[in-house]
C-alpha cells in the first residue's frame, strides 16, 4: 500500500510543478492527487469523488481547499478537476508563478519576424559608414526580438521542470498527469484509479523530454482565458518510488486514487 507523500521544503509546490508542466488542469489533478494521498478524499469505482471528512483540516493550499468546499456533495471525477482548473484559486496560482518569474504572458511568433531581423542587420552594418542608421537598426532588431514570440515558461520555469525528480506519486501526477504513464505503468494505477475513470479527463499532448534529472521539460502551456494557462505538454520522469495501490481512498463502494 502506498504511504502518504512526505512534505518537502522546495521552492515550488507540486501544484506549481503541475501548472508549469501542463497548465491549470494538471495543477488541479495534482491538488486532487495530494488530497487522495493524504486520505482527505476518496474515489469510488464508478468515478465519484467524495470528502472523507466534513472539515478542511489537513489541506495545504487554496486550490485543495476549493476542491473540498465543492465536495460537500459527491461529484464525479472529471468535473472536480475541470472546476478546480478554472477556479479563482487557480488564477491566483498562475499569478504566483508569474511573480516568481517562472511564467510570463506568451506572444505568438509573427511569420515575418526574420524580415525585421534582416533589415536590422543590414542597418547595423550600414552604421559602420553611416552612424545615423544605428537608431533604425536598434529599432528593427528590437521589433524582430519581440515578433519572434515568447513561450509561457521562462528560462527559470524550464529549469525548475528539468530539475524535478518525480520521486513520489503526487509529483508523478504533476509531471505526467493521471492519464500519463511511468515505467510502463499507468499513473492512475498508483492511486488505484480505474482507467474508465482516468479516461474521463482530456487526453494530454505528447511531452517534450527534458535534459535534467529526468523530469519535466514542458512544451509550455498556452495561456487561456482569465489569466490561466492551457495544457500543452508535460515532461517525463526518470525515476519514481511511487507506491501502488492507494490506501488514501476507498470505501463507500469505491476504489482508490
Amino acid at each position: 500500500m502506498a504511504t502518504p507523500t512526505e512534505a518537502r521544503d522546495t521552492r515550488v509546490s507540486p501544484e506549481q510543478v503541475g501548472y508549469l508542466a501542463g497548465g491549470p488542469q494538471r495543477a488541479a489533478e495534482t491538488a486532487l492527487a495530494r488530497l487522495l494521498d493524504a486520505g482527505l478524499v476518496r474515489v469510488s469505482r464508478n468515478g465519484v469523488v467524495s470528502a472523507v471528512h466534513e472539515t478542511d483540516l489537513g489541506v495545504t493550499t487554496a486550490v485543495e481547499t476549493g476542491i473540498l468546499v465543492n465536495l460537500r456533495q459527491p461529484v464525479r471525477f472529471e468535473p472536480v478537476v475541470r472546476k478546480a482548473g478554472g477556479s479563482a484559486e487557480m488564477r491566483a496560482l498562475y499569478q504566483q508563478l508569474r511573480a516568481q518569474r517562472l511564467m510570463r504572458t506568451p506572444r505568438p511568433r509573427l511569420g515575418a519576424w526574420w524580415v525585421f531581423l534582416a533589415i536590422g542587420v543590414v542597418l547595423a552594418l550600414a552604421a559602420l559608414l553611416q552612424p545615423w542608421t544605428l537608431l533604425g537598426a536598434i529599432g528593427f532588431l528590437a521589433f524582430a526580438y519581440w515578433s519572434y514570440g515568447a513561450k509561457p515558461l521562462t528560462k527559470a520555469g524550464r529549469a525548475v521542470l528539468e530539475a524535478v525528480d518525480a520521486d513520489d506519486r503526487v509529483l508523478t501526477v504533476a509531471v505526467e498527469g493521471f492519464r500519463g504513464r511511468i515505467r510502463n505503468q499507468a499513473v492512475g494505477d498508483l492511486f488505484g484509479l480505474p482507467q474508465s475513470v482516468v479516461k474521463t479527463l482530456p487526453r494530454k499532448k505528447k511531452p517534450r523530454r527534458g535534459k535534467g534529472r529526468g523530469a519535466a521539460s514542458s512544451a509550455g502551456a498556452g495561456c487561456g482565458a482569465g489569466g490561466g494557462c492551457g495544457s500543452s505538454g508535460c515532461g517525463s520522469s526518470s525515476s519514481s518510488s511511487c507506491g501502488g495501490g492507494g490506501s488514501s481512498c476507498g470505501g463507500g463502494g469505491g476504489g482508490s486514487n
